[in-house]
């Protein structure tokens, strides 16, 4: 709510910052997709909810009425999913990417810089970088995808023993900032995302969005972490999700990687195996089965084994 009301010129202090909103965005036509319009009109509803005791009857009416009309989406194009987004990147362009951001001289090239360092190891979701904390010695994160039973809990934990006490430093204060950014101006990811990009195109690699590092960092991690690990680190509830969606230990960087942030006991035996999540298992999977079959297959044949019949010339 508070980046469409940036988008539209308006504020919270302003009396009529909500109206205004609402009439803005009911006016884009043709500009996001549809789940956006979603996403956008259920943030504008909760204001008007919110503001009701303030409003006259007539008014927040008119909002609900203005806000159910809402803009029509565009047409056509290429969906813009996760799935698009680049999911590998070599050691060489991303220490390219790392030296020309550092060396930037915007302040957010030098914190998305950090960030991306510390995504390659932790694989984080960009909202869970919000929330986020460190006690302890371990990194807390809220899971971004815990509704309807989709992770192993409402969070998960990553052990930071082996992070090192410069690396814990830094990331403790990363996540200050990112805390501090999130509530001044709502996310802050678009921007990290416009000065990434930006620094991309000067160096002359194909554009690396955030998430990039979300894929590199558990193909990286595929490399000395079981499946389980891998899916209670990242916050999967099966270890299917990693083998079907994200890239492939073989894109990853293979030796020289840091091995740290394990996850903890705990969580890894919440995820789900899945049979399919390495080859041993795999094959484990395939002979259990198989030997439930044969088993089967002999039982149902013992059944079906028919009485022997009466010999009419049997002596009686």
């Amino acid at each position: 709510y508070a980046r469409l009301l940036r988008s539209a010129g308006a504020n919270t202090a302003d009396d009529d910052g909500l109206v205004r909103v609402v009439d803005w965005f009911a006016t884009r036509h043709g500009q996001w997709a549809p789940s956006t319009i979603s996403q956008y009109r259920a943030a504008l509803s909760l204001a008007i909810e919110d503001a009701t005791p303030k409003l006259a009857a007539q008014t927040v009416e008119q909002l609900n009425a203005r806000l159910t009309a809402g803009p029509s989406p565009r047409q056509g194009g290429a969906r813009r999913t996760s799935a698009r987004k680049r999911k590998s990147l070599p050691r060489a362009e991303y220490l390219r990417l790392n030296r020309k951001l550092m060396s930037g001289s915007h302040p957010d090239d030098a914190l998305a810089a950090r960030l991306l360092a510390h995504n390659v190891v932790l694989f984080l979701r960009p909202i869970e970088w919000q929330t986020a904390i460190v006690e302890d010695g371990v990194l807390v994160v809220k899971n971004a995808k815990a509704t309807n039973g989709r992770s192993i809990g409402n969070e998960r934990r990553r052990d930071l023993g082996d992070y090192g006490e410069r690396g814990v430093t830094d990331l403790c204060d990363l996540l200050a900032t990112m805390h501090a950014r999130a509530k001044e101006t709502g996310s802050p990811w678009a921007r990290l995302a416009s000065r990434i990009a930006r620094a991309c195109k000067q160096i002359g690699i194909r554009r690396v969005s955030p998430y990039t590092t979300r894929h590199l960092g558990m193909a990286n991690a595929k490399s000395w972490m079981s499946p389980a690990e891998v899916a209670a680190s990242a916050g999967h509830k099966t270890t299917a999700t990693s083998v079907s969606h994200y890239a492939k230990r073989r894109s990853g960087w293979g030796r020289g990687i840091k091995r740290v942030a394990r996850p903890s006991a705990e969580d890894v035996e919440k995820v789900i195996r899945s049979p399919k999540s390495s080859r041993k298992e795999n094959l484990e999977y395939l002979a259990k089965k198989k030997a439930e079959r044969e088993a089967q297959g002999k039982e149902k044949a013992e059944l079906e084994v028919p009485e022997e019949a009466p010999n009419p010339f049997a002596r009686i």
